[in-house]
Parts: structure tokens; C-alpha cells; sequence
């Protein structure tokens, strides 16, 4: 009997829930959709339709990210890798998508009561380095020889701004040992995400969206060569996904000697074995610094006589077989690499005689040609400039040519300091195998910012957002055992 009534009990509930959805009020919430629906359809088509339909979706993610402020630096890490490749199939500002999550989540840093930070963790020397930098930067908004504010504004981010945003956030919210790793095994799914993209590339060739930008955006001068594609894998070019391939193959080499166990090492090993041909199938020849100079700066931080003279040894093996042999020369990858070392190149000519052109165009401007006037931001607000026509190529190039001889005097001393302070830290770790993480990060910072000479590579995704988060990462290894 008290189940019948039970029964009953439910019935008329769902039937009064049922007439509430069918009153007045139910109604003309429904009706009221159903009129801002068809408004969206009308004025912005399926686009609106889309964004509509992503409104819930919108909704909970915020919902997530107000309790988890960390997911936003990490989304922004992912997008960093995924940006070049997305915009090659939907044209979109993905690029903004990194901005809007690292915004998102110091907004909820500050508003969150929830959210507890000890912001003295935030008083270190790099933050205050990458803060002075961003303000220089801001003072160059009143450049005279500039684009205007919104050439500024895009140029800006990717030179500055990401890493004045995202190197504190790492000081205050991903101080524990368990942060570091999921940021390793998240470089290393995204970068073998990567690889495999690229072998896709190299035995099946390009797909429709690909060629397009090949072909009809000009970019088959740079990536085909003597009828060979140079990979480039869903990244900005093969420049760039060559530098990050080879800066992870050196991060893995260097953990599959370390003190880990046999399977840890085994699958470390493999990993820079494959990170390598990743390397390999680019092209890339500016690439070769990474694990020249990142692997020399762990041979030094190893403070072990041996090792580093076996090192060098084989370094200085390996620049006799390009620079006066002609071993494997069969192979299209090692004959580009084997330009590099060729002084009468002429990539490296022209690249000199750009140096020359924009020391002649700066030498009264101290404070540079303004952000935003050279490269691809230039081509776009002021085409017919000098600094949109001439190729900056250099990370540091770009540098002096938009901020100056000052800029470039402050950017170059705060990469000096990293390195300095770096190496020292390595040095004088005493547990094994926080030390060897230590040494992988710091020769992958060393060999991006020795690699960032022959081409644009520190300030492109994803090696952009990777380092403004390696670096902080390195410096906080020391702390891992220490409560925070």
C-alpha cells in the first residue's frame, strides 16, 4: 500500500513539473530562446548557431575554471602548440585563445576568495626581470617611429606579455614536484602529437589545407627545397617545429642517462630517438645549436671531467664529418644541416646584409622602430616600410630592430641572468635525480636561446609559452622538498 502511494506521490510530482514547464512563465522563457536563437541564426548565421550552442559549454568551463585557475596556464601551454596548425584548416584569431585563458585565470586569482596564494612567492628576481621588461614595452607604445597601438598590441604578446602573465602565476600556483611532471608529460604527448603529425607529412604528403598555405599563402620557397618538403608538422614552420623537436630529443636524451630506473630510462631513450628524426625531417639547420650549445651546457653542469671531454669530443666528432667530409651526404636532411657550417651560404649572406640595412636604418633610434613594425605584424599595418621589407630572421634581430639597442640590452640580460643562475643552480643540486631534471631544463633553455640566433624560435609557439614556464620550473626544483 505505501508503495501505490509512493507511486502516486511521483506521478503527481512529475505532473506538476511538467505543468510548471507549460505555464505563462515556462512558456515565454521558451518562446524567449526560441526568439534569441533565431536572432542569432539571422545576424550572425551559423556562426551564431555555434556560438549558441557553445553557451552551456562556455558556462561550465568557467564554471571549472574558477575552481581550478591552474587549467587556464595549462590550456594556454596546449594552444601555444596548436595555434599555426588550427588556422591552417579555420580561419579564427586562435591566437587570442592564449590570452583570454591566461586573463581568465588571474581574474579568478584575484576574485576568487577560494583561491588562496601566498604572494610572496611571487617576489623573485625573474618575475621582477619579466615585469621591467613588460613595462619597457609599454613605453613603447609612444615609439614615434611605430605602427600605432594596435600593431603594438598584437606584436606585444608573444615578445612580452605571455611571459609577464604566465611566470608568476607558475611561482604562485605549480610549486609541487607532481606540477613539473604533468607539465613534462604534457610537453611530451603534445610534441609526439607533433612527430607524428610530421611523419604524416613526410610519407603521405600534405593534405588540402596544408598545400593551401604551401602554395597559395607562399610558403613553398622556405619548405620545399630541390623538390624535398621540409616538415613542418601542424606548427608555425619547420623552423620552429625542428628547434622544439630537437629541444625535446636533448630534454630526453639527457633523462635516459640519469639516475632513474630501467624502464623510465628505456622510455626516456626512445623518446629522444624519435624527437630526433621529428629534428631530422625538418630540415632545420638553426636547430643544430640546440643540441650543440644545450648539450655542451650539460656537459659543463655535470661537473664530471670525463663526460665533458667524451662530449666534446663527439661534438667535435660530428662538426668534422659536416664540415670537411662528405659522409652521408646521400641524405637529404644531413645536406642541409651541412650548409649551416658553410660561411659563404647565401641565406647567411643575405641574412648579414639585413643586419647591415637595419644598423643604417637605427642608428639614431635608441628605443628601436617600434613593436610591431618588423615581420609579419609589419607586412600587415605598414607593408611599404623598410622594417616590414627586411627580413629579421634572429630572434635578437627582431628584438633590436622593434625595441632598440636598450631593449635589446635588457632582454639580453635577463637571458644571460636565467643562464648564469641556471647553470649555478644545476652545479650544486645534491640529489641525483632532482638534478638531472634540473640539467634537461636548463639545456633546453640554453640550446633555445642560443638557436634563437639563426631564427625566430624564443618567442614562437609553442617555444614561447614552454619557456615562460621552464624557466620559473627550474628555479622552483630546489624547493620541492620544502612545504609551501
Amino acid at each position: 500500500m505505501q508503495k501505490d502511494q509512493n507511486i502516486v506521490l511521483n506521478q503527481s510530482y512529475q505532473k506538476r513539473g511538467a505543468e510548471r514547464l507549460l505555464s505563462g512563465l515556462g512558456v515565454i522563457l521558451g518562446m524567449g530562446f526560441l526568439l534569441v536563437a533565431a536572432l542569432f541564426f539571422k545576424v550572425l548565421g551559423m556562426q551564431g548557431a555555434i556560438l549558441l550552442i557553445g553557451l552551456p559549454i562556455g558556462v561550465a568551463f568557467l564554471s571549472y575554471l574558477w575552481k581550478r585557475p591552474k587549467a587556464g596556464l595549462w590550456l594556454s601551454l596546449v594552444m601555444g602548440f596548436l595555434i599555426s596548425g588550427l588556422s591552417r584548416y579555420v580561419v579564427a584569431p586562435w591566437g587570442l585563445s592564449i590570452d583570454i585563458f591566461l586573463a581568465l585565470s588571474w581574474v579568478i586569482i584575484l576574485l576568487n576568495e577560494a583561491i588562496k596564494v601566498r604572494w610572496s612567492f611571487a617576489n623573485q628576481d625573474i618575475v621582477i626581470f619579466s615585469l621591467v621588461w613588460m613595462g619597457y614595452l609599454i613605453f613603447e607604445v609612444v615609439n614615434p617611429a611605430g605602427n600605432g597601438l594596435e600593431a603594438w598590441f598584437y606584436a606585444m604578446r608573444g615578445i612580452g606579455f605571455y611571459q609577464a602573465m604566465a611566470v608568476p602565476m607558475v611561482y604562485l600556483l605549480f610549486r609541487s614536484e607532481k606540477d613539473f611532471h604533468t607539465f613534462l608529460n604534457l610537453l611530451i604527448f603534445l610534441s609526439l602529437f607533433g612527430t607524428a603529425w610530421g611523419f604524416k607529412q613526410q610519407i603521405f604528403g600534405v593534405d588540402a589545407a596544408e598545400y593551401r598555405w604551401l602554395w597559395d599563402e607562399e610558403h613553398h620557397e622556405e619548405h620545399i627545397l630541390h623538390g624535398v618538403l621540409r616538415v613542418f608538422s601542424f606548427y608555425s614552420d619547420a623552423g620552429q617545429f625542428g628547434a622544439s623537436q630537437a629541444m625535446m630529443a636533448l630534454f630526453m636524451g639527457i633523462l635516459a642517462v640519469g639516475p632513474f630506473g630501467f624502464r623510465k630510462k628505456l622510455w626516456y631513450g626512445l623518446l629522444a630517438i624519435v624527437f630526433f628524426l621529428g629534428f631530422a625531417i625538418s630540415g632545420t639547420r638553426g636547430a643544430l645549436a640546440v643540441p650543440l650549445f644545450g648539450g655542451l651546457a650539460f656537459l659543463v653542469t655535470t661537473r664530471n671531467f670525463k663526460i665533458l671531454a667524451a662530449g666534446i669530443s663527439a661534438m667535435l666528432l660530428v662538426f668534422f664529418i659536416l664540415k670537411y667530409t662528405f659522409l652521408f651526404q646521400g641524405v637529404e636532411q644531413v645536406r642541409r644541416m651541412r650548409t649551416a657550417l658553410d660561411p659563404s651560404n647565401p641565406s647567411l649572406l643575405v641574412r648579414l646584409q639585413n643586419q647591415i640595412t637595419f644598423g643604417r636604418y637605427l642608428a639614431d633610434k635608441p628605443f628601436g622602430g617600434g613593436v610591431g613594425t618588423a615581420g609579419y605584424w609589419g607586412a600587415r599595418f605598414n607593408p611599404n616600410s623598410l622594417m616590414a621589407n627586411t627580413a629579421t630572421d634572429s630572434w635578437y634581430v627582431k628584438i633590436w630592430a622593434e625595441t632598440g639597442l636598450v631593449g635589446l640590452a635588457i632582454h639580453i640580460s635577463f637571458l644571460g641572468f636565467v643562464l648564469g643562475k641556471g647553470g649555478y643552480l644545476c652545479m650544486n643540486l645534491e640529489d641525483p635525480q632532482k638534478k638531472y631534471y634540473a640539467m634537461g631544463l636548463y639545456a633546453s633553455i640554453v640550446g633555445v636561446v642560443f638557436s634563437s640566433y639563426g631564427n625566430q624560435v624564443f618567442g614562437q609557439m609553442p617555444t614561447g609559452m614552454i619557456m615562460n614556464m621552464a624557466i620559473p620550473f627550474l628555479f622552483m626544483i630546489p624547493e620541492w622538498s620544502k612545504k609551501s
